[in-house]
């Protein structure tokens, strides 16, 4: 009996100690508290400032890229909606058939406390480019990573990554990355 009370009571007598200790009673209505994002910048602008209202009404970011839209690049598996380093994605990785396929993932990153002019270099440098009359940026991987983002401006302070990774080369991962956001995601996104 006493091995019994040792093994169950104590702990939970322990644990229950604990607990008291950290907790406190303030009076009040209790509210979520607003923490700033890790990865915001460090402004007194609302991401959702003037200039199209921001990325705020995307729900999802798996409605900016479809199956069908990527149908010219092979078959994809379903896609894979998740937050990355602050930013809401939606990735498809393109299916392998035979030794000789490329793997490729294409996706679409929407961040929402991050402007086009916070696009980082990966190693080709950063250009600027008209999507569909958006003025983007482009940043390749360049000679070491086969991979390349085209950052779409959807407000002052929010923008939405088209990224392809795991081609041949850059020029070919810019081509796909430009193509997707020209015919797919920039139609889709909400007008400035």
């Amino acid at each position: 009996m006493s091995k019994l009370l040792v093994r169950v009571v104590l702990p939970l007598v322990a644990g229950g100690a604990l607990l008291a200790g950290c907790t406190s009673t303030q009076g009040g209505t209790a509210s979520p508290v607003q923490s700033p994002s890790a990865s915001a910048p460090e402004t007194s602008e609302n991401s959702s400032s003037s200039g199209g209202g921001g990325t705020q009404s995307i729900t999802d970011p798996c409605t900016l890229i479809e199956p069908g839209d990527l149908s010219s690049y092979g078959e994809f598996n379903p896609p894979r909606n998740q937050t990355v380093g602050g930013a809401r994605t939606c990735n498809y990785q393109k299916k392998i058939a035979s030794a000789s396929d490329k793997s490729m993932v294409i996706g679409a990153n929407i961040r929402d406390t991050a402007s086009v002019d916070q696009v980082n270099d990966t190693g080709g440098g950063v250009v600027d480019k008209d999507i569909n009359g958006r003025k983007a940026k482009e940043a390749s991987g360049g000679a070491s990573v086969a991979g390349c983002t085209v950052a779409l401006p959807v407000g002052d302070s929010s923008r939405v990554d088209v990224a392809v990774i795991g081609v041949g080369t850059a020029d070919e991962a810019c081509q796909i990355a430009e193509a997707v956001a020209k015919s797919a995601v920039e139609p889709r996104l909400p007008k400035e």
